[in-house]
């Protein structure tokens, strides 16, 4: 009975990993075909595996398709690296009413992270990015 039971778990292991893989491999041909949210997928799962370099080469590819979460995600993942592009992809896409890249810009003004701290514009930018649904930054507004 042990036996049984240890061969199905193999089995189970074995067919969700070949499951997992074959949901990648579908995200990957999307994202050859032009899906900027399948590049973001690909690029995220490659982040969980530990492997930012190809992490970034995804959210490259999906950036260049269409400006997308795939532009925010190399922007805050290069940030110390090039962060004047970071700061540009952020201050457009929060001009675009994204919540996420609203946070980033209100952190990077609040702590003055490659840019010079300003304490109003990151009320300003917690506060649209609180508007927009981001909870983080409605935690941030409480603590003024």
């Amino acid at each position: 009975m042990k036996k049984i039971y240890a061969f199905l778990m193999i089995l189970i292991f074995c067919s969700s990993s070949l499951f997992a893989q074959n949901k990648y491999q579908k995200y990957v041909e999307k994202c050859e075909h032009g899906d900027s949210w399948a590049c973001a997928e690909v690029g995220m799962t490659n982040y969980k595996h530990d492997n930012l370099e190809e992490a970034l080469i995804y959210f490259d590819k999906g950036c260049k398709i269409k400006f997308s979460i795939g532009c925010e995600l190399k922007a805050f993942f290069n940030k110390s690296q090039k962060p004047k592009e970071a700061f540009d992809v952020f201050q457009r896409a929060c001009d675009n009413n994204s919540s996420y890249s609203c946070l980033n810009l209100a952190m990077m003004y609040e702590y003055g992270e490659y840019v010079e701290k300003n304490i109003t514009k990151a009320t300003k930018l917690f506060s649209k990015s609180c508007k927009l649904g981001d909870k983080q930054a409605c935690y941030y507004l409480n603590l003024r």
